[in-house]
């Protein structure tokens, strides 16, 4: 996952049971379902999961588009030490990086995915603008990610979060539609992601580049 440097430490330390089996089929699975149901109609030459944390989704990416060079990204050197472990030689590469300064070239890139990440992001507006530079044209970007109902709810949500020192940025729906039209993309589809338990379900949005 990509988070401000003030949250890494909490997700090195998470990353020792990210990988609970419980956890992941009751909470991670299902997005990860979504996400790739996304994907169904494309080719794609070159995959990059953002804020990969351990490799799950890395890893079905591999197997969904063999033939593809998939990058797996996090800032976290605990939950890249675990996606390393899991997908081993099989990546084109795991590289721990910022979500706003990605060792990429400027539209190399075919589909971005994002997994409960980009609520994380200290300048979600900047993540996508990186994003946006780094996709080809009618490049895919799906993001799943916690969503508040209303701009008021991701304010409270936010300044909660941030007196414990992890903010988290969950922004409604229509804010994040503008966010990306912002950054030069068309939201094609958008919907909750129903999942286990009483965690929010969160919002699975694609994107195309403009």
């Amino acid at each position: 996952m990509y988070r401000s440097t003030g949250t890494t430490g909490l997700f090195d330390r998470w990353s020792r049971t990210y990988d609970s089996a419980a956890l992941q089929r009751s909470t991670y699975r299902p997005v990860h379902d979504a996400v790739l149901g996304r994907l169904d109609d494309l080719a794609p030459e070159v995959v990059l999961d953002l804020g990969c944390g351990t490799g799950q989704l890395t890893a079905r990416l591999i197997e969904r588009f063999p033939g593809a060079r998939v990058i797996g990204a996090d800032l976290s050197a605990g939950m890249l030490g675990e996606a390393a472990a899991r997908v081993g030689d099989s990546v084109a590469g795991l590289v721990r990086s910022d979500a706003q300064r990605l060792p990429l070239r400027p539209g190399s890139v075919d589909v971005v995915t994002c997994v409960e990440s980009f609520h994380w992001y200290p300048d979600q507006a900047a993540a996508a603008r990186e994003v946006g530079d780094l996709l080809r044209h009618d490049g895919r970007f799906v993001i799943a990610s916690i969503a508040t109902v209303s701009s008021t709810g991701a304010r409270l949500l936010r300044r909660a979060t941030e007196r414990r020192g992890a903010a988290v940025r969950a922004l409604a729906p229509h804010d994040l539609d503008r966010l990306l039209d912002r950054a030069g993309f068309d939201v094609v589809h958008q919907r909750r992601v129903p999942r286990w338990g009483p965690l929010t379900w969160p919002v699975l949005t694609e994107a195309r580049r403009r």
